[in-house]
């Protein structure tokens, strides 16, 4: 297993802890926030993963993976998820 797939399963793991997690915070508005962000992350993290995977399959040229990036990245910006805040483990 590669580190790109790795990431992924990190990513899918993640999403999955914080979806589970989140549901068990009625009432912690504070938490309920974080873990909400979190997850917008994970699944902005797993949006450029998706993009990367079709560059390694096969399914983009390095012209086309770039601009997808590029695109995606600008979308991103424009609806204030990017850049991604760091994170501290």
């Amino acid at each position: 297993m590669d580190e790109h797939e790795r990431l992924a399963i990190r990513i899918a793991d993640e999403q999955d802890v914080v979806l589970g997690t989140i549901q068990l915070v009625d009432g912690d508005q504070d938490l309920h926030d974080r873990l909400f962000e979190q997850l917008v992350d994970l699944l902005v993290e797993g949006m450029f993963l998706d993009v990367r995977d079709g560059y390694l399959a096969g399914e983009l040229d390095h012209d086309d993976y770039v601009a997808a990036v590029s695109d995606l990245a600008d979308k991103c910006r424009e609806g204030g998820l990017l850049p991604l805040p760091l994170r501290h483990h």
